[in-house]
This record gives C-alpha cells, sequence and structure tokens, in this order.
C-alpha cells in the first residue's frame, strides 16, 4: 500500500507543479483537478477519499463545465468491477485505463546505445520537446507549458547523435523517482531505445538517491516494464461522460 500511496503522491505533483504557474490547481477533502487552458494535458480530477452520490454529481458538473478537456482518473487499486458499475450507473464512460507501477531501485543497470538525454531550459528546447511529445503520443503538451514549467519539471529530449528519439519526464517525490511521457516518435520505434531511455532514468534515479521508481504505463508497454522488474498495483481508470 505504501508504494501506491508513493507512486499516486508522485503523479499528482507533478500535476501540481504542471498547473501551479497557471493557478488552475485545485483541491478539497474530496477530490482534485487541474487543467491547462489550450493544452491536453494534465487536465485531471481525480478522487481523495471514497466516491459517494455527491461527490460523484461535484466530478460530473466540473466535466460539463467549459473547462478544458478535463478527464475524471479513479485510481482502482482492489481492482474491483463494482466500482466500473457505480460509475457507469452515475453516466461515466470508460475511455482508456493505465497500469500503476512501481519497482525498487537498488543496482545501476548497464546501458548499450549511446544516447543523450538532454534536458529543456530554453524556448526553443520546449518548442522541440512538444513538438516531439505529439508526433510520439498523438495529444498535446503545449510549448507553453513545458516553457513555464521547465524550471521544477524536468523534461528531457533523447537523442541518439543530431536525432531526436523521444521524449521522458522524470519527477522526484522523497525517494521516488516518477517516470512520465516517455514516448519514442513512430519512425524510432522498434529499436530498443525505449528499454534504454528507462535504464538511464533508473540510474539517474539512484543517483539521486532514490529507492522506488513509479509509472503509469498504457497496455501496450506494460509487458516491457514488466519484463523490467515493475509490478502492476493498481489500475488508474480515466473516465468521460457517456454524453461527451
Amino acid at each position: 500500500m505504501e508504494t501506491i500511496q508513493s507512486n499516486i503522491t508522485n503523479l499528482t505533483s507533478l500535476w501540481k507543479n504542471a498547473t501551479q504557474p497557471f493557478n488552475t490547481y485545485n483541491e478539497d477533502k474530496n477530490i482534485g483537478y487541474c487543467f491547462i487552458p489550450n493544452s491536453q494535458w494534465p487536465n485531471k480530477i481525480w478522487l481523495k477519499k471514497t466516491h459517494d452520490p455527491k461527490v460523484l454529481n461535484e466530478i460530473k458538473l466540473l466535466l460539463k463545465s467549459e473547462l478544458d478537456g478535463l478527464t475524471f482518473s479513479h485510481f482502482d487499486i482492489d481492482f474491483s468491477e463494482q466500482n466500473k458499475i457505480i460509475f457507469e450507473n452515475h453516466g461515466f464512460d470508460e475511455s482508456s485505463i493505465q497500469f500503476g507501477m512501481s519497482s525498487k531501485i537498488k543496482d545501476k543497470l548497464k546501458t548499450s546505445k549511446k544516447l543523450n538525454l538532454k534536458l529543456i531550459t530554453n524556448i526553443e528546447d520546449s518548442k522541440k520537446w512538444s513538438q516531439s511529445f505529439q508526433k510520439a503520443f498523438g495529444y498535446q503538451i503545449s510549448e507553453e507549458t513545458v516553457n513555464k514549467t521547465y524550471h521544477h519539471i524536468n523534461y528531457y529530449l533523447i537523442y541518439d547523435q543530431e536525432n531526436i528519439v523521444g521524449t521522458v519526464i522524470t519527477h522526484q517525490t522523497l525517494a521516488t523517482i516518477g517516470i512520465h511521457s516517455l514516448g519514442i516518435l513512430p519512425n524510432m520505434r522498434g529499436k530498443g531505445y525505449a528499454t534504454q531511455i528507462m535504464y538511464r532514468v533508473l540510474n539517474k534515479g539512484l543517483e539521486q538517491g532514490c529507492n522506488l521508481a513509479t509509472l503509469q504505463a498504457s497496455k501496450m508497454a506494460k509487458n516491457m516494464y514488466e519484463k523490467m522488474g515493475f509490478t502492476t498495483e493498481f489500475i488508474m481508470r480515466n473516465y468521460k461522460l457517456k454524453t461527451q
């Protein structure tokens, strides 16, 4: 349970850091929500306690509001079909899932490919990162978001010599290194880059004193992370309204 909380804390801390420059981070005892205008990330609503009809109605009102593209994310730590039924009965439609995974970091990993993880520190590279992320994932983290937050979020462009391979974000909370937005450009896939990027990021975490790595994996990437020793501990279920 401790590693699950470390994972969720890392993720919501990243969302908070990303949206604070826009003054769009909000939370109370029941829910948190945040968004960035003209961006598709993070734009999330999440539960901070067990759901009840009143809280679910509050979430529905937010999803119906004029705020940009909000998604309701539920951290399913019980793998409960009952929760899915409750959400569906309240008018929510599951749009995607991600697997909350973690792994202890103990030993430095051997790397083979000579990749360069370039930390974003200026406007020009913010634009390159945003463009590369969109190519890799098919949705947008705006250039403005990166430019306003690179001072306290680690955005990396991955290079193989002069060629951009992909993107990754790292975010540290206490002794946890969160790995986010690891994406490979379509023309660079199938060459083992994702694994090598992970090895370098995990080694960075170890150097920074971290003993736990966390991430949220897509269905497609889940097997790769399992081969690296990551374990699935919860499912992040993403919901829209059925009318959307």
